[in-house]
């Protein structure tokens, strides 16, 4: 399936060395990795070192690393590594997956930093 789309960005000052973690989920305090969907306010489009600006997509169709096995139509959250895992009862999500990929891969999904999908945990997470 060819997927085609947008997505808004922000510009944040890289906290650390990002370099190698494009794709990876940020955190908006303090321009580092995100560990958790409280603190996530996006993922990185680019590979900035320590006090550049790094280019943070928050909203639309954007590529992840995933954290683990995902599958077409799972529901997305940010895990411990600042990877996108499926979420299960209890997490935050921040988007849905587009494709299936595996653990390490990146993958695309529609997303959301805050989520508008509506819900606060996968209740329901498929």
């Amino acid at each position: 399936m060819a997927i085609k789309g947008d997505f808004l960005t922000a510009s944040i000052t890289a906290g650390s060395d990002l370099s190698s973690l494009q794709y990876y989920v940020v955190a908006l305090h303090d321009g580092n990795r995100a560990i958790n969907g409280h603190e996530a306010c996006g993922i990185l489009q680019n590979k900035p070192k320590s006090g550049e600006a790094a280019t943070v997509g928050y909203v639309g169709l954007m590529k992840y690393r995933a954290g683990g096995p995902v599958s077409q139509g799972n529901k997305l959250a940010v895990d411990s590594n600042s990877t996108m895992i499926k979420a299960v009862s209890g997490d935050l999500i921040k988007g849905e997956a587009l494709n299936t990929v595996t653990s390490g891969s990146i993958g695309m999904g529609l997303f959301s930093f805050p989520s508008f999908f509506g819900i606060d945990s996968a209740t329901a997470a498929s």
